[in-house]
């Protein structure tokens, strides 16, 4: 329609309607371009905040887990104090040894579940967030986390030393009623098995463990790493909130 009106001006020689034609088409063609980035734009900003919303999930299930990972190793150090304090003492286990021996074991455990980086490493990929102040709190909560997996989760000499010493049936009833797998990356520490290790020797497996020399220094060395994580729990749980507190700012934000 446009097309035929230019020709028909043009054929007429009436140059002013020509030049107002050309103009409207320029404004149209300009103006469609604007819409088709305006939409594109639109539609990548809604692909962003829903995977931001995904990210800021696995911001929160890693949250969870930091925050079980912490009473762990809590629990991980308060156990290998009781059991160092053992070693160190003068005298063989007389009464409750099944507890000393569940301390013994805690006292081996390193938090085995990895975080979840699957939402983080695919934001890396796509480049989101596209903000630069939620892509460096985001950044930096799963830096901080990375830096700190090699503190206390790799298996050390006291934990092979010592588990050699406990029987297989009391390896079988310590993994099964005071370990527990809770699905995701949450792991716990409980004391239900006690009454299950009555009838295997508890007080003859602590004998042989208060007599290997060497046991108590390699667990003073696991303890030392474990109380040193123990302080970067709550800095790490502060990163994340920051991540989260930025993404959801992110989310809220203009079109």
């Amino acid at each position: 329609m446009i097309l035929r009106r230019i020709a028909e001006h043009v054929k007429a020689q009436n140059w002013t309607a020509v030049a107002l034609d050309f103009i409207i088409v320029v404004i149209g063609v300009f103006a469609g371009i604007q819409l088709g980035n305006w939409n594109e734009a639109r539609a990548h900003r809604a692909g962003e905040r829903a995977f931001l919303a995904q990210l800021r999930d696995e911001l929160d299930a890693s949250a969870e887990a930091i925050a079980y990972q912490s009473r762990f190793v809590a629990e991980v150090v308060a156990s290998g104090r009781r059991a160092v304090a053992y070693l160190k003492g003068g005298e063989d286990c007389a009464t409750d040894c099944e507890e000393l021996l569940i301390d013994f074991f805690h006292a081996s455990q390193l938090w085995g579940t990895p975080y979840d980086y699957t939402r983080y490493r695919e934001a890396q990929r796509v480049g989101f967030p596209s903000n630069p102040a939620t892509r460096d709190a985001v950044q930096g909560f799963f830096v901080f986390i990375d830096g700190w997996q090699s503190v206390n989760t790799m298996p050390t000499a006291y934990r092979e030393r010592v588990r050699g010493y406990f029987t297989p049936d009391a390896a079988d009833v310590l993994w099964r009623g005071c370990y527990r797998q809770l699905g995701g990356q949450i792991e716990e520490l409980a004391r239900d098995c006690a009454d299950d290790l009555k009838p295997l020797g508890a007080a003859a497996m602590l004998r042989e463990i208060r007599a290997d020399a060497a046991l108590t220094q390699a667990l003073q060395f696991w303890l030392g790493q474990n109380a040193f994580a123990l302080t970067a729990y709550p800095a790490m749980l502060r990163y994340a909130d920051k991540a989260k507190a930025a993404i959801a700012n992110d989310i809220s934000g203009a079109e």
